[in-house]
Formats: C-alpha cells, sequence, structure tokens
C-alpha cells in the first residue's frame, strides 16, 4: 500500500512490522484476514495502535466485524490521529 502521507506511512509500516506481513502486501482492499490477521490478532494489534499514537480506538466503530479491510484499519487510525492533532494545535 503506497502513500505519499507520512502519517499513513507510518501507520502502514507499524501494522506490518506488528503483524509480520510485508507491507508491499496490503493494499486498501485486502481484508486483513487475508493476511492471516485473525480477530484476535487484530484486537492486539488496535491496542498496539492506541498506545503507538495516543488514541482510542472505538469498539463499535468500522473495525468492529469480520470484513475489515487494511484500507479501513489505516483511514481509520488516519482519521483519529488528525483529530488528536487538530485538538493540540
Amino acid at each position: 500500500m503506497q502513500t505519499d502521507d507520512p502519517a499513513i506511512a507510518e501507520i502502514i509500516e507499524f501494522i506490518s512490522n506488528e503483524v509480520g506481513v510485508d507491507s508491499s502486501l496490503m493494499t486498501a482492499d485486502t481484508p486483513v484476514a487475508d493476511l492471516g490477521i485473525s480477530s484476535l490478532d487484530l484486537i492486539e494489534t488496535i491496542f498496539k495502535l492506541e498506545g503507538r499514537f495516543g488514541i482510542e480506538i472505538p469498539n463499535d466503530g468500522p473495525l468492529n466485524g469480520n470484513d475489515v479491510t487494511v484500507g479501513t484499519l489505516v483511514e481509520h487510525v488516519a482519521t483519529l490521529l488528525a483529530a488528536k492533532q487538530a485538538k493540540s494545535a
């Protein structure tokens, strides 16, 4: 998954390192399950994303369910991170 946005690139790289999947295999439309990320792995990754970026990811948002894609995960984290940065500006 390629991007010119440094924040999104950082999120992708973090996820790639956490789940042990080459970032070149991660596209926006790829379901996380297709990368071998189980629902438990996804929850653990979400907790680690919260800690790394200092955000809180709601349990009832778009990351709830079995059809989560890499793009959904990355965009949701990027949106929460942008909102956090806007509050502190």
